[in-house]
């Protein structure tokens, strides 16, 4: 029989497998930890005996490799953070510097009058 967190129950040993943990309750009875949403089924204390170790050489055991994963998620971070910043930088580099819709008519004729200021200013030069 299942028995939802929070609710008063007698003395024994409860697990719930959805929060992969063991609760003692002792004799004069209590409340099991969590709310509703963890589900406890009262288990032998001979069953009890027999999966406290096991569960704490499981944790013993995955400990190292949960702190691998732990750096090989920051080892990624960090590598996205790069790829990002440099798609961004080339993004910048070949994006064109003009905008759709806006008018750079003043800045050719500047550039038509630089030119002829130019020539003006060569032919100056090569009759001096």
């Amino acid at each position: 029989m299942a028995h939802d967190g929070g609710t008063k129950v007698n003395y024994g040993f409860y697990w719930s497998a959805k929060a992969w943990d063991m609760a003692m309750i002792p004799a004069e009875g209590g409340l099991l930890p969590g709310g509703s949403d963890r589900a406890y089924h009262r288990i032998p204390t001979f069953l009890f005996l027999l999966m406290a170790p096991f569960m704490g050489a499981l944790y013993v055991v995955f400990l190292p490799f949960v702190g691998f994963v732990m750096v090989a998620g920051y080892a990624a971070r960090g590598v996205r953070h790069l790829a990002t910043d440099g798609f961004m930088n080339i993004a910048v580099a070949v994006s064109p510097h003009w905008a759709p819709g806006e008018a750079y008519l003043a800045s050719r004729r500047k550039a038509k009058a630089d030119k002829a200021t130019a020539k003006v200013n060569e032919k100056h030069d090569s009759h001096v």
